[in-house]
Parts: structure tokens; C-alpha cells; sequence
């Protein structure tokens, strides 16, 4: 039955015969419900497929994802190649495949187009890692479906950025909120980071958590009108998103940290670099705020940051206490010689490193 009619196929040269023959085939493997595949003949009719994959006609590979996409029937290298064609084929894949990997789904995450991302966000099977790069790389509709999908996990990095985002467009805001409600894991984060009296959080935010009384605020914003910037508790926000990018498309903790120095958040900057290395926020500002470079080069050395983040933060700190760029140079360049030299005893780690570093 259908391994004689996997033999066929793999016998066949033309295009065209083996277009046809694979519809056929896929119907009736599709709908052999009295048959469940054997691990064999999935593997054998994925692997049939794939090699003739390039000469099938868009009606063959249509067959196959009509068919097949929400099913468990095919490898993952099967699903992986049809989660490749363009959007109009490949969304069911995309959103719908048990058998998608988690190596194509972070491809798609990085470099995938809008509609792929979108696709991948309302997935069940979502990673941390998935989700933190569809944060930092989609457009703002991609981070509202996650926010709806109660199976996307978030980490407390990509809870800081949802947090740059919130504080000045009201959609992540009541996103934010709204998935508060719902999730009691993400309300712990939540919990979590104003416990630890995170400056990013917005004061409206900030208020709906300690007052336990989160649908008032998710109300309040539904309620609002939407046609330009809106204020809400004295903190105004735009309908449009924010000029935050976060840097290299990814969430690291240099990444969040250079986003917190281009929106002149240093405030929040303190208390991040304070979570990473274990000391006291008003430590890490009196340590900032001094002349004392060798100090500070070594208090950032222990965060770990890179070069070009301790010259962002060099110009941040310039900016912050007014004074003069004409020292940086320099200090990077000391800088990158200690980060050369053999690692010494640090700091213990915070929490928060699994999340920012």
C-alpha cells in the first residue's frame, strides 16, 4: 500500500508524474485514519519528498500543508522546508506544526518576515528564548500576540523591555496589564521586578500592582481615546511605538542596557547594573557620580558589558553629570585591555543574571 506506492515515486523522473503521483499519495496518507504511519514510513515518505521537493508544482506542495501541516505524519525536516515557502503556504506550517523544530522557529524569530513572526508568537511550544527574540526584533502587533498567547513564556529580560515599551505606548501598557490578570506566572514577574523597585515600571502600572486592582487600570485604557498622545495618571503616552530598538535585535543585558542609555534612562540603567553585580542601587550611583575612573572601570568590568557599551555608557554618564567626552577614548581603551587579561574573582551574581546577562 502505501510503501509500494513510496517505491513508485522514488522510481519516477518526471516532474510532472511525480507532482501528480504526490498529491495522490499525500490524499491518501492523509487520510488513512485506520493506519497510523509507522516511524519508517514517515521517515521514508518525508525523506521521498524532500528530494524531489524543488520539482513539485505549487498544487503538490499546497496538498502537502492543506494535509499535513497540523499533523504529527512528517518529520520535522519536512516541516522546517515548508515553513520556508512564502507566507500564503507556510502559516499553517508556521503556527500550527507539532513537528516544527525550535531551530527553525528561532530562524524564523530572527530573520523570519512580520507575517512568520506573527505566526510563531501564537504558538503553545514556545521557548524564553524564542519569545525574548520576538520581542526584540517584531513589530509591535508580534508582542501584543504574545502577550495574548497564555502559553508564550516570558523571562524577566523580556519583561523589562515589554517595560521600556510600556512606558510610552499605552497598547503594551494595557498588554501588560490584561495578560497580568490572566497569568498568574507573569504577574509574579511582575511582582517580582517592583519588589525590587524597578524604575521602568510605569507609574500607572506600578499603582494597578500594589492596589491588586489591575482590571480598573486595563479598563481605564480601553476607555481612552486613541487619537494622538493620551495621559493617564499624570504620564503621558503615544498611540505610535516608541523609538526603542533594542540593540542587535536581541535581549541581552548590554543590549537593554544601551537602550536604557539612548532613552536617557539612567535611573533604571543603575538599578539594572545594581541587580547584576549585587550591590546596593545607591552604591553602584554614588560609585557613577565619582571621579574616580579606576573605580568605576572596575565596577563595570563586573558586569561583563562590552567595549563599545562601556563607551555608550562613558558618553551616558558625560551627559548625565555634564561633563567632558574628551577622556572616553582613553578609558575605553583601558577598558579593552582589562577585559583582555585572565578573568578574576567577581561579584556573586544576583537573580536577575539569568535574565539580563
Amino acid at each position: 500500500m502505501i510503501r509500494d506506492q513510496l517505491e513508485k515515486l522514488a522510481r519516477l523522473k518526471e516532474p510532472e508524474a511525480r507532482s501528480k503521483l504526490i498529491r495522490t499519495l499525500v490524499g491518501e496518507y492523509a487520510r488513512s485514519e485506520d493506519h497510523d504511519p509507522t516511524e519508517l514510513e514517515r521517515e521514508l515518505f518525508s525523506k521521498i519528498v524532500l528530494s524531489v521537493f524543488d520539482q513539485l508544482d505549487r498544487a503538490a506542495r499546497y496538498e502537502l500543508v492543506v494535509r499535513l501541516a497540523k499533523t504529527d505524519r512528517i518529520i520535522s525536516e519536512l516541516a522546517d522546508r515548508l515553513a520556508e515557502e512564502d507566507y500564503d503556504l507556510s502559516e499553517p506550517v508556521i503556527e500550527c506544526s507539532p513537528m516544527m523544530s525550535q531551530a527553525a522557529l528561532m530562524r524564523i524569530a530572527k530573520s523570519g518576515g512580520n507575517n512568520k513572526r506573527l505566526s510563531v508568537a501564537r504558538r503553545s511550544d514556545l521557548g524564553e528564548e524564542i519569545t525574548d527574540t520576538l520581542i526584540a526584533r517584531s513589530s509591535r502587533n508580534v508582542v501584543h500576540a504574545l502577550l495574548d498567547n497564555l502559553d508564550a513564556p516570558f523571562s524577566v529580560k523580556g519583561t523589562l523591555a515589554l517595560l521600556i515599551f510600556a512606558n510610552t505606548e499605552v497598547e503594551v501598557l494595557s498588554g501588560i496589564a490584561k495578560r497580568a490578570m490572566k497569568d498568574e506566572d507573569f504577574l509574579e514577574t511582575q511582582m517580582y521586578v517592583l519588589e525590587t523597585n524597578c524604575p521602568l515600571i510605569p507609574p500607572p502600572l506600578e499603582k494597578a500592582l500594589r492596589s491588586g486592582d489591575l482590571s480598573r487600570l486595563a479598563r481605564a485604557i480601553d476607555d481612552l481615546e486613541r487619537d494622538g498622545d493620551i495621559e493617564l495618571d499624570g504620564v503621558f503616552y503615544s498611540r505610535h511605538e516608541a523609538s526603542i530598538q533594542i540593540a542587535n535585535g536581541e535581549l541581552s543585558f548590554d543590549a537593554i542596557l544601551r537602550t536604557l542609555f539612548e532613552e536617557e534612562r539612567l535611573d533604571a540603567a543603575i538599578w539594572l547594573i545594581s541587580r547584576k553585580i549585587n550591590l546596593a542601587d545607591d552604591v553602584v550611583a554614588d560609585t557613577l557620580k565619582s571621579d574616580a575612573d579606576g573605580a568605576i572601570m572596575r565596577l563595570m568590568l563586573q558586569t561583563g558589558i562590552h567595549e563599545k557599551t562601556y563607551r555608550d555608557f562613558l558618553k551616558a554618564r558625560c551627559e548625565w553629570l555634564d561633563r567632558s567626552t574628551r577622556t572616553i577614548p582613553e578609558l575605553v581603551m583601558r577598558y579593552k585591555a582589562e577585559l583582555k587579561k585572565p578573568k578574576q574573582s567577581r561579584a556573586p551574581q544576583p537573580a536577575l543574571k539569568s535574565a539580563a546577562g
